[in-house]
């Protein structure tokens, strides 16, 4: 046996020896600490029944001192139920990777296993697994065979100063585990295209998406440990995995900057109940506590104080399916431009701007129009208007009381202060927003085709004219609610409007991490790219081209959807061609059965069926079901999805990926349906009658 093949041998013995040995580590440690988790809570309970026993016998100091003891403990408690959560997700799969790597300052190797959590061994006194998070993980997913090296924080400097560490990479293996065994191991020189990659892609959609530590590319680890960047767009092909990028950035970013991060202060905004169903298990997989999520509909009924009914967004996709009514899709392709949104703000500016101020009295107190002028216009010019005026409420309070000679409590100056700021705004600056709106569409004339305040057929106001209000409205006032998130994370950015944009400016103060496809747009022309970089100038825009959701068939078709020259590069899988079946309403059930007979030996997990609307893809979903078949109906009040065959609008699906896709649905959405497919795609066309 020649020597190399001998090796290779050897060191695949010697891994799965290896797993065995740290697996039963692990179950030991896990034991240990569920006894400890005991004794700790015995310890606990035991603790606050001293206290209850024994407190009428304490001081003051003495009582505030146990009880603050006790919560401690049950603090501790917390923190070991935690690890003993994560130790149950190492035990299912304790690592995916191991480097033999030789440092630049040393003459021994060492051996790098990398997981989705740490793990000390308190026998061997030395990491034996290193979370794919910590700054040795770069070795990993930045190179391949040779020399390498990673930065780590200068703990002597407070200002992000990093310090570099080199080396040599010996060996690379990957490997695969399921239900907790090792599978495969395999000599990996390049993490690109290797056979293990096209394995892990290959495989059958989970019921909901799972953390893909092993199968991260370069290009994406690279915006996942983007710590620099203010402003992160990530504008991506469909199935490029900007997905699984967001949420392991979250997972990285709480990991490596916990002095100023937690799960907390950030935010997701998801784009419905489905994806929020969809990514739930993510974060606790790579031992992260869930983020707060919220949709942008949450959002409008959190902070609107308008009179009357709207639109939600799914109502509004409803309203303009297949097309919809001609005139809203161009009143609404003015509406979201950029160019209205220019003018409207210019419009803002100039009105407020334009204020005339006159001497201002609060009863015997005095403040002359010149000073109001210059507060209003200069001193706090960078505040919402009404906002400005409460500031300024304060120096004219301030004068009250001095004049008055009088000492008022806080809680009485904020009601005085209060009483001031509306008594300015009602003489100088009162505004209905509605009608403010209408008065701007008047001056515009047909500069923007006399565009009109849109109502439904219900007489609810519509969704895009919602979002204007609610920019004026934030414009206007102002929110603070939001300023204390750190980091938010936007999914599916080209979902958004000019104005939905213009809100997260003023609600969000901390980072934003933008994450979409340009080509996914459902109404509007303008790149969402480039409304962003109006807004945020400084923003970092990271382009992925490379597919990994489809085969290479399923993507070229997809291609060829597109007008644009940009197209998603494929990789190196292949499956059955797009099939395109033509059909009448009559048999469309018919020829969907038939192709689902076809495939159910395949041992697919999750099948779909999409259609233009909801309404569709309820009769579709009924006739499945009364010839006797399984499948769930999936709409935004019943989101939940566990795998098997569903069917759903195809604009619930955005963000979802199935073995196989049967899409039924207008040219509008064919592109967003067609790379919902993993293996196989199935399109149904109309029968010309």
């Amino acid at each position: 046996m020649p020597d190399g093949k001998k090796k290779s041998m050897d060191i695949k013995r010697e891994e799965y020896e290896y797993f065995g040995k740290l697996k039963t580590e692990l179950g030991e440690a896990r034991r240990k600490l569920e006894e400890e988790i005991e004794n700790e809570k015995k310890a606990v309970k035991e603790f606050k029944a001293y206290i209850n026993e024994h407190y009428a016998e304490m001081d003051e100091k003495e009582v505030r001192e146990n009880v603050d003891s006790a919560g401690n403990m049950a603090l501790l408690v917390n923190a070991d139920a935690e690890r003993l959560r994560n130790l149950g997700f190492m035990l299912e799969n304790p690592y995916f990777a191991r480097l033999d790597y030789l440092p630049d300052d040393s003459s021994e190797c060492m051996e790098l296993r990398f997981g989705s959590g740490s793990f000390w061994s308190e026998k061997d006194k030395k990491v034996k697994i290193f979370d794919w998070r910590a700054p040795i993980a770069a070795l990993y997913y930045d190179y391949d065979l040779g020399p390498a090296s990673y930065l780590v924080p200068d703990p002597d400097s407070n200002s992000g100063k990093k310090l570099r560490y080199s080396g040599v990479i010996k060996e690379r293996l990957q490997t695969i585990v399921k239900d907790g065994e090792l599978e495969t191991v395999a000599e990996t020189g390049s993490r690109v295209f290797d056979d293990l990659l096209i394995e892990v892609l290959g495989g059958n959609a989970p019921e909901k998406m799972r953390p893909v530590i092993s199968t991260i590319q370069k290009e994406q680890n690279d915006i996942i440990r983007d710590d620099e960047s203010e402003i992160l767009v990530v504008d991506g092909r469909a199935g490029s995995g900007k997905t699984v990028i967001a949420m392991h950035r979250i997972a990285w970013l709480l990991y490596n900057d916990k002095k100023k991060l937690n799960s907390d202060n950030m935010l997701i905004l998801s784009p419905n109940n489905i994806f929020t169903d969809y990514i739930s298990r993510i974060l606790p997989e790579l031992m992260e506590n869930p983020v707060p999520e919220k949709q942008w509909d949450d959002f409008i009924s959190d902070i609107v104080f308008l009179d009357g009914e709207f639109e939600s967004k799914a109502e509004q996709a409803e309203a303009l399916k297949d097309g919809g009514d001609g005139s809203r899709l161009a009143a609404l392709a003015v509406k979201t431009s950029t160019g209205f949104y220019k003018a409207f703000e210019k419009y803002f500016e100039d009105y407020f701007s334009g204020i005339s101020f006159k001497d201002f009295r609060f009863e015997k107190t005095l403040f002359p129009k010149e000073k109001l002028e210059k507060m209003f216009k200069k001193n706090f010019s960078s505040l919402p208007p009404y906002e400005r005026f409460h500031n300024i409420a304060y120096f004219i309070m301030d004068d009250y009381l001095v004049l008055s000679g009088r000492n008022f409590t806080e809680g009485r100056q904020e009601k005085i202060q209060g009483q001031i700021r509306d008594l300015l705004i009602r003489q100088f600056a009162e505004i209905d927003i509605l009608e403010f709106y209408r008065g701007f569409l008047r001056a515009c004339g047909d500069r923007f085709g006399n565009a009109e305040i849109g109502y439904n057929e219900e007489g609810k106001l519509c969704y895009e004219d919602m979002q204007i209000l609610l920019w004026l409205q934030v414009k206007l006032y102002g929110v603070k609610t939001y300023h204390s998130v750190k980091h938010v994370t936007v999914d599916e950015m080209q979902d958004y409007s000019v104005f939905q944009f213009a809100v997260m400016k003023e609600l969000f103060k901390g980072k934003i991490s933008f994450y979409g496809d340009r080509f996914q747009l459902l109404y509007g022309a303008e790149p969402v790219t480039d409304v962003i970089e109006m807004l945020w100038p400084s923003c970092v825009i990271k382009e992925l081209k490379k597919s990994y959701r489809s085969t290479a068939e399923i993507t070229e078709y997809c291609n060829r959807l597109l007008d644009s020259g940009v197209k998603a590069e494929t990789v190196a899988r292949h499956g059955p061609a797009p099939a395109e079946i033509e059909t009448n309403e009559e048999g469309l059930i018919k020829e969907i059965e038939k192709r689902l007979d076809e495939i159910k030996d395949k041992g697919y997990k999750s099948i779909s069926i999409l259609c233009e609307n909801e309404g569709e893809a309820y009769r579709v979903f009924k006739g499945i079901k009364d010839d006797g078949r399984e499948a769930v109906f999936i709409s935004e009040q019943n989101a939940s999805y566990h795998g098997g065959l569903c069917v759903m609008s195809a604009f619930l699906a955005k963000g979802m990926e199935f073995d196989a896709a049967f899409v039924v649905c207008p040219n509008s959405l064919m592109y967003i349906a067609c790379t919902r497919a993993l293996h196989e795609l199935y399109i149904f066309f109309q029968k010309e009658e």
